[in-house]
C-alpha cells in the first residue's frame, strides 16, 4: 500500500539530516519540493549506511556516499568516497612524500563545466589505456586550490581499482629526497622506480628549487626513458608550459635555454595540457 504524499513530506521534515539540511540553506517551501526526489534518495542512503561496519557496503560496491549540497539556488547530489574505505581501494598505489594524503580521498567531486576538459582527458584514459601502447597523460595546471592534485587523484584511484600499479610523488619532496640520497643505494632505488612504474604522478612541478643536476640527471632521463617506453606520465602545476620553461632555464645563458626546451619538448610529447581556473575549492571546505 502506498504511503500518502502528506505522510512522506512529513517524514522528510521529521529526518533530523534534512531538516537541518533545509534550515541551514533557508529552503522555500517550492524548493523544498522541487527536490523532494533527490531528499528521498538521500534519507534511504543515510538509513543504509548507518551502523555500517566498513566491511561491505550495502549501498555502492566502489563503497561511494551521497551527501546532499546546495549550490546556485538548487539542492544536489554529491557522491564522495566513504571514509571507511579509505586504504581498501589504494593498494596498487605507492604515495611518495605526501604526509596528508589521506585528506584528498575524502574531498568530494565537483562536477563543474570548466572541468569538462578534464574529465573528457581522464576518461578517456582509463577506457584506451593499455600497458606498453602509447597513450598521453595530462598535464593539470592553474592557480592554487582548484583541484589539480584532487583530480589527479582521483584517476590514480580510478586505476588502481582497474589493476593499474600507479605511484604518485609530490616532487619538492621528492626532490629533496633524492638531493639526500646521492652516493647511497636509495637513489639509484627511487629513479628506478620514477622509470618503471606503470603511471607515473608528479605533483606540484615548478614548485621545487630547480638545479641543473635535477634538471638534467634525474628528471630528464627519467622523462626521456618513460617516452621511450610507452609509459605514461601525469602532472600538476601552478604554472603553465611557458612559465615551466622559464623555471628550468636556471640561468639565462643558451645552454640553459636548450636544455630547459628539451625537458618541455619531453613533457608536451608525454601529456596534454588542461587549465583549471574556475573557484578555489579548499576556500569552500
Amino acid at each position: 500500500m502506498k504511503r500518502p504524499l502528506s505522510m512522506i513530506k512529513e517524514q522528510l521534515k521529521n529526518d533530523t539530516d534534512i531538516s537541518d539540511f533545509c534550515r541551514k540553506n533557508k529552503l522555500t517551501e517550492e524548493q523544498f519540493l522541487n527536490s523532494f526526489s533527490k531528499f528521498l534518495i538521500q534519507m534511504e542512503n543515510n538509513r543504509i549506511c548507518k551502523g555500517c561496519d566498513g566491511r561491505q557496503c550495502a549501498m555502492d560496491p566502489l563503497g561511494m556516499q551521497t551527501e546532499l549540497v546546495y549550490d546556485d539556488g538548487k539542492v544536489d547530489l554529491r557522491y564522495f568516497e566513504c571514509p571507511k574505505y579509505i586504504g581498501k581501494k589504494y593498494s596498487n598505489i605507492d604515495m611518495l612524500y605526501f604526509p596528508n594524503s589521506h585528506r584528498f580521498y575524502n574531498q568530494q567531486l565537483f562536477l563543474h563545466s570548466s572541468r569538462a576538459l578534464a574529465f573528457k582527458y581522464m576518461n578517456e584514459f582509463k577506457s584506451k589505456y593499455k600497458p606498453g601502447e602509447f597513450i598521453k597523460g595530462i598535464y593539470f595546471h592553474g592557480i592554487f586550490g582548484t583541484g589539480k592534485t584532487f583530480l589527479m587523484l582521483k584517476l590514480a584511484s580510478d586505476l588502481a581499482e582497474a589493476n593499474v600499479r600507479v605511484t604518485v610523488a609530490y616532487y619538492p619532496d621528492l626532490v629533496r629526497y633524492i638531493k639526500s640520497s646521492i652516493g647511497t643505494p636509495d637513489f639509484e632505488s627511487i629513479i628506478n622506480q620514477m622509470k618503471h612504474t606503470e603511471v607515473l604522478m608528479l605533483d606540484d612541478i615548478g614548485a621545487e628549487n630547480n638545479t641543473a643536476f635535477m634538471r638534467d640527471e634525474v628528471l630528464g632521463p627519467i622523462l626521456q626513458f618513460r617516452l621511450q617506453a610507452n609509459k605514461p606520465v601525469f602532472m600538476t602545476s601552478n604554472l603553465n608550459f611557458d612559465l615551466l620553461r622559464k623555471h628550468f632555464m636556471e640561468s639565462r645563458d643558451q645552454t640553459d635555454t636548450i636544455k630547459s626546451d628539451r625537458i618541455i619538448e619531453r613533457i608536451r610529447y608525454l601529456m596534454r595540457p588542461v587549465e583549471l581556473d574556475d573557484r578555489n575549492y579548499r576556500l569552500d571546505q
